[in-house]
């Protein structure tokens, strides 16, 4: 009977030694991928962490893990990666607020933003400063989905007086007006301009360079196509290879004067996306990754 508990006091001991050893290479492993990622060896603090047996972990450790192969992936812009592994991370993990957060920026980034406003719809928010950050973000989102109504309604949980907010909901604000003052054009008027105008539907488009641009070329060879057929005629040569070139380059004005429209609406909004998404992420930097 001495030698069964002695027995079985072994295997606890041996069992209790073999969890703990375990457990010291994982936060052994984990500190220093932690610390090439602060020193800017992400490839290396990857490897270090790809290494690591998920298997093998308690749930603590793989959130842990999680967290730290998002952040390395999100400061290597894999955005994909990096919201995946983030959005892993469970709410008994103590980086699950800062997780959260990043991970929802993330999926905003990557204009996956019905996702993104499920996640930020739960997003934690434990006292004033993260309730604000919240409708921050969340209000970021309304506008990058030009969702004004609401956006009026999330901006009124700005306070204006936060060090870490305030610069930022002024600017949101002023987006909001420019987002809301843009001229809608049409791509058919402006073709239907060029059409009767060579290049002015491209003044139309906001592109009067290109209008001009496009303009002398086209009054050039309407004026060859003339003096063609005024000397020689409707079948001679110099008519016919001027004509074409005119219809030519009439036909593909019309197009680009359509196609002009739809760049400039473009390039605008992607240039307010681009404003937007850079003061959604100051506050997250200054607030949560500390």
């Amino acid at each position: 009977m001495n030698r069964l508990r002695y027995g079985l006091l072994v295997l606890v001991c041996l069992l209790a030694e073999s969890a703990f050893c375990q457990t010291g290479t994982f936060s052994r492993e984990w500190q220093f991928a932690r610390y090439l990622s602060e020193k800017e060896a992400n490839d290396e603090a990857a490897f270090v962490l790809q290494a690591i047996d998920k298997q093998a972990l308690s749930a603590a450790q793989r959130d842990s893990l999680a967290y730290l192969r998002g952040w390395l992936a999100y400061g290597t812009k894999s955005l994909d990666e990096a919201s995946r592994n983030l959005l892993a991370v469970s709410p008994g993990s103590p980086f699950y607020v800062k997780s959260r957060y990043f991970g929802a920026y993330c999926l905003s980034f990557q204009t996956q933003r019905d996702s993104a406003r499920i996640v930020m719809q739960g997003l934690p928010a434990t006292d004033s400063t993260l309730i604000e950050l919240r409708a921050f973000e969340q209000a970021g989102l309304a506008l990058l989905q030009r969702r004004y109504s609401r956006y009026d309604i999330l901006r009124q949980q700005f306070s204006y007086s936060s060090y870490a907010l305030s610069a930022e909901e002024t600017r949101l604000d002023a987006y909001r007006k420019g987002l809301a003052a843009q001229k809608r054009r049409s791509p058919a008027l402006a073709g239907l301009f060029s059409a009767v105008l060579p290049g002015s539907g491209k003044v139309y488009a906001g592109k009067p360079k290109q209008g001009i641009a496009a303009f002398l070329p086209l009054l050039t060879l309407g004026l060859l196509t003339w003096e063609g057929y005024r000397k020689d005629g409707p079948t001679s040569l110099r008519f016919l290879g001027f004509g074409s070139l005119f219809t030519v380059f009439y036909i593909g004005n019309i197009w680009g004067s359509t196609l002009a429209v739809k760049v400039r609406r473009d390039e605008f909004n992607r240039g307010y996306d681009n404003k937007i998404l850079f003061d959604m992420h100051i506050p997250l930097r200054n607030l949560l990754n500390r």
